[in-house]
């Protein structure tokens, strides 16, 4: 069986050569971790519990997801940005940057 990468994940592991992947529980697939494996990075995703095989994962790095999970949360809770009033990608990713500035002057000031 051949994997065949989502289109939004390949581009990604492309350029996450030699590298830790960390993702959660819904990438935990044998041919994901195969392409992983053969681009030269190392996966960090914990099994899922139905699984038969308990792959070894850093639960310490795995860790560090959650910060990043957790300023997508903050930076969605601005209206423009969480449903995507912009139709040019310029615009939304200029939206994008000014929360980005907005959450970390809040926590920074």
């Amino acid at each position: 069986m051949t994997f065949t990468p989502l289109l939004a994940v390949d581009p990604l592991l492309e350029k996450l050569a030699e590298c830790w992947v960390i993702a959660d529980r819904g990438f935990d697939a044998k041919d994901f971790r195969r392409e992983i494996i053969s681009r030269g990075s190392t996966p960090c995703i914990p099994p899922r519990v139905s699984s038969r095989i308990q792959h070894h994962f850093s639960k310490l790095l795995y860790r560090h997801r959650h910060v990043v999970e957790n300023f997508f949360g903050r930076i969605k809770r601005r209206r423009r940005i969480g449903t995507r009033y912009e139709k040019l990608s310029e615009t939304f990713l200029g939206f994008a940057m000014l929360a980005t500035i907005l959450d970390w002057l809040h926590f920074e000031v």
